[in-house]
């Protein structure tokens, strides 16, 4: 009878160990939620649609510590612990494209990534085509982020500005824009975006 009960104490033991095991790797390892994009070859910040008062734009040519530092915190930003993500209901977030009729707002902090090359619009691991019946990816060399503070781990949008010149069959010369949620904490970026003004 004492041996039945010292093994299963043991096994509770080894349980809780587990337990507080997983607890403590699920705390430490990170989700990366960023959708399926390139790091850009530059960032250019406006504020309300102009320029930035000081200048801000980091190129990987031109200014490579710079372009580090932001390209890093921009990255962090789509990470979050497995548990907090497993928890909060995000870890399942399924992302969606859907074309967007209209240029992007211009008030706030918008944040332009420039690629210097046509990409394509990637989701899930395929490309995304214009049409359900198409096979003809979109192609663009433009990604607007309006970039928020104070929003913790929120939805977000990628704004692919896409130029009719690199999409096979577009007509006319206006660019059309598709948009993409994800879900991200932009709250450090905008720190970091506001310490380059002053």
């Amino acid at each position: 009878m004492i041996r039945k009960n010292k093994w299963w104490i043991i096994t509770a033991y080894c349980l809780v160990a587990l337990l507080v095991v997983l607890i403590i790797v699920s705390c430490l390892v990170k989700i990366n939620k960023k959708p399926e994009i390139k790091d850009p070859y530059s960032y250019e910040f406006l504020v309300d649609g102009s320029t930035a008062e000081y200048p801000f734009m980091a190129s990987l040519d031109n200014n490579k510590d710079k372009y580090d530092e932001i390209n890093k915190i921009f990255n962090d930003s789509f990470s979050e612990s497995l548990i907090v993500s497993l928890f909060s209901g995000r870890i399942g977030y399924n992302n969606r494209i859907e074309p967007y009729h209209s240029k992007p707002a211009k008030t706030g902090y918008i944040l332009y990534l420039d690629f210097g090359d046509a990409q394509k619009i990637m989701r899930n691991g395929k490309e995304y085509t214009q049409t359900s019946y198409s096979r003809d990816p979109i192609y663009y060399e433009r990604i607007i982020v309006l970039v928020s503070q104070g929003q913790g781990m929120t939805t977000h949008y990628f704004y692919y500005e896409c130029d009719p010149s690199l999409n096979e069959g577009w007509t006319g010369t206006s660019k059309k824009y598709y948009r993409q949620s994800f879900v991200a904490n932009f709250d450090a970026l905008y720190d970091y975006l506001t310490e380059t003004q002053n």
